[in-house]
């Protein structure tokens, strides 16, 4: 005898969990319930099923305030359900400033954004090992679609995973491969009632055009199957992913971290394909919460591919990729330092720069004398006759000029910061030492002509820069 279709649909879910692993004996698992067809039948099924599969289950409900008096009739159906089923259910209800985030944002991507963090509280809250969500095998081929409008790129194409491992606590979509024909079919038969949302019908939203007109339009006229074709797609992206993964670890310890702190090298990174070039400049965003579009990778490669040696690209939100000569990373802007406009130092004497987070120490000596004082950090010697008060350090102004070392004519010191390839961030921050009103040493630079030692010199100044912890 043909079994009932809602036992046949329920050994599917548990063969589902079995295969990707989601849930092992003794999970509890937090299932998100909005009331809505998806997560009823959801419960419904983990309900029976909670004997096989050895999980405990717990509810939480996310009220979002947004549609007025049916949020609250919502609730209210939730709460019953959880009666219904005897267990243990938490309400989570947004406050007023997080409704009108969502209000002037886009709302269904900060809705989204913000009950999961009111699942994942819950969640560590109840000591809850997994929590479930009711996306359907219709809800991956809208997200497919969606993403693939946006030119999301191949990554984009794995859509929802079966199993999230990558956050606080684990997320598992047991509903994942089968359709939302198929749970309606299943709360049909089971005599199960639920909510419908108002704004699932609204077509402002491109998610509902999608589920409304573009999936019935292409099942109609090109493939009654576009769902299941669709999760295929996401499945063969999946594998393509976990290849990628393994990949980009190694190339990464290549080539860096692509951080301010630890950059990536850029002549490493031209050296690989076009492909693995992509590759890498999504996850690098990723890792910094950042999702690009093909577009957006397409200005970072030619920044990179580009002749111009420091130059950024802003990517979204406040980051931007910056590139560094050789270098590259993905960052924050700084904000510019104040500019120093001058410390005096102690001569004799050691003088600390918090500001420049250094330490000058300057020694006088006779010429014929060696100094009884071993170097520490970078220093450079000068004609004590030839200094002018005051001597100070300061840090670069607009225009500022220097006569190098075995040079007729002057230079700016903007080009000697060029030549030496020092960053645009660092370049505020590097100590320039004056003898009156003459630059005489740009640090780790170069040193000026007019106080270099000769063979009148008498009395020599050492100065000595070290950088403090």
């Amino acid at each position: 005898m043909k079994k009932p279709f809602p036992v046949l649909f329920r050994e599917k879910i548990k063969a589902t969990i079995s295969k990707h692993e989601m849930a092992p004996p003794g999970s509890r698992i937090l299932l998100a319930v909005s009331g809505g067809l998806d997560s009823t039948v959801l419960l419904d099924a983990l309900h029976h099923l909670q004997s096989d599969l050895e999980i405990e289950l717990r509810l939480c409900h996310v009220n979002h305030g947004l549609r007025g008096s049916e949020s609250w009739e919502d609730e209210g159906f939730v709460v019953a359900l959880a009666d219904r089923y005897e267990l243990l259910l938490t309400v989570r209800r947004l406050e007023s400033d997080e409704i009108e985030r969502i209000r002037s944002g886009n709302l269904e991507e900060l809705a989204r954004e913000l009950r999961y963090q009111k699942l994942a509280q819950t969640a560590v809250e109840l000591d809850c090992s997994h929590i479930a969500t009711a996306h359907t095998l219709s809800d991956q081929a809208e997200t497919v679609l969606q993403r693939l409008f946006r030119s999301c790129g191949i990554s984009g194409l794995c859509g929802i995973l079966p199993v999230r491992g990558d956050t606080e606590v684990p997320i598992i979509r047991p509903l994942l491969f089968h359709s939302r024909a198929e749970a309606l079919e299943y709360a049909q038969e089971s005599g199960l009632v639920f909510r419908s949302d108002a704004m699932n019908e609204d077509l402002a939203f491109t998610r509902v055009r999608i589920r409304k007109e573009l999936i019935p339009l292409l099942r109609k006229q090109y493939n009654p199957n576009i769902e299941e074709t669709l999760s295929r797609l996401a499945l063969l992206a999946r594998e393509e992913e976990q290849f990628w993964r393994a990949r980009l670890r190694e190339l990464k310890s290549t080539i860096g971290e692509g951080t301010r702190e630890s950059p990536a090298d850029r002549v490493e990174f031209l050296a690989y394909t076009q492909a693995e070039q992509r590759r890498l400049i999504r996850e690098y965003a990723l890792e910094r919460g950042l999702e690009l579009s093909s577009i957006q990778i397409d200005d970072a490669l030619e920044l990179l591919q580009g002749k111009k040696p420091q130059r950024e690209v802003q990517l979204s939100g406040e980051q931007c990729l910056f590139r560094r000569y050789d270098s590259f990373f993905i960052a924050k802007p700084q904000e510019t330092p104040t500019p120093l406009l001058g410390y005096p130092l102690e001569i004799p004497g050691t003088t600390s720069i918090p500001e420049l987070r250094i330490e000058v120490h300057c020694e006088p000596r006779p010429a014929n004398l060696l100094s009884c004082r071993q170097p520490d950090g970078v220093s450079a010697e000068f004609d004590a006759d030839k200094v002018r008060e005051p001597i100070l350090i300061r840090t670069r102004l607009e225009g500022d000029t220097l006569r190098p070392l075995g040079m007729a004519g002057t230079k700016k010191v903007k080009k000697i910061l060029q030549e030496k390839k020092i960053p645009l961030e660092e370049r505020a921050l590097v100590p320039i030492l004056c003898f009156g009103d003459e630059i005489a040493w740009v640090v780790g630079g170069c040193e000026s002509e007019s106080f270099r030692l000769d063979q009148e010199t008498q009395k020599v100044l050492r100065v000595s820069i070290r950088s403090l912890p």
